[in-house]
């Protein structure tokens, strides 16, 4: 299955933080990596902004790809342990976490 491990920054905020998405297939005519994870890293973070009544995000977030790895040659699975070493991930089984945390 193929991952994009990636980095992203939320509006003036200088902190870089590190994501992590797992999905099952990708179109080979995507309009870009980080197209591919913003959806899903943006509703990732309303969420969990929701879950701890903190306002929508209104900011721009850039992100920048770090790697792209699919299993075409080599198997890609990583335990489940790596999720707490994210600050942003979303996982095989649509699940997303936020600073190891299920949201």
């Amino acid at each position: 299955m193929p991952f994009i491990t990636f980095i992203y920054k939320v509006g003036k905020n200088h902190k870089t933080y590190y994501g992590k998405y797992c999905f099952n297939s990708i179109s080979d005519d995507h309009e870009g990596l980080d197209n591919e994870v913003e959806y899903i890293l943006e509703k990732g973070l309303n969420e969990y902004r929701k879950k701890n009544n903190i306002q929508e995000l209104k900011s721009k977030i850039i992100i920048g790809i770090l790697s792209f790895s699919s299993n075409h040659i080599i198997p890609t699975y990583s335990t489940s342990n790596e999720i707490k070493c994210f600050d942003f991930y979303y996982n095989y089984d649509d699940k997303i976490y936020i600073n190891g945390k299920l949201i």
